[in-house]
């Protein structure tokens, strides 16, 4: 059974945390600042779609399509 850590302990975990996390974000905006003038930073309407499209989660459903008994009694009134 594991003992519940003591605040400071905590406290020290939480410091450790935030400067890895500053030292990850540090890195980061480094490499995004050398290869900022090699990035083609433009991006049209139909890519951004696309990207949007490709990172959803969601499955795009098909148009909505009336059942074959809708279809077949609007051709009857259509007969008629």
């Amino acid at each position: 059974m594991s003992r519940k850590p003591a605040k400071s302990e905590r406290r020290e975990r939480v410091a450790a945390d935030k400067e890895g996390e500053s030292a990850v974000r540090a890195r980061l905006e480094k490499i995004q600042r050398d290869k900022r003038p090699r990035v083609r930073w433009q991006l049209s309407r139909h890519t951004a779609e696309q990207a949007l499209v490709a990172i959803s989660d969601v499955v795009p459903r098909p148009p909505y399509r009336l059942s074959s008994k809708a279809r077949r009694r609007k051709r009857h009134k259509r007969l008629l």
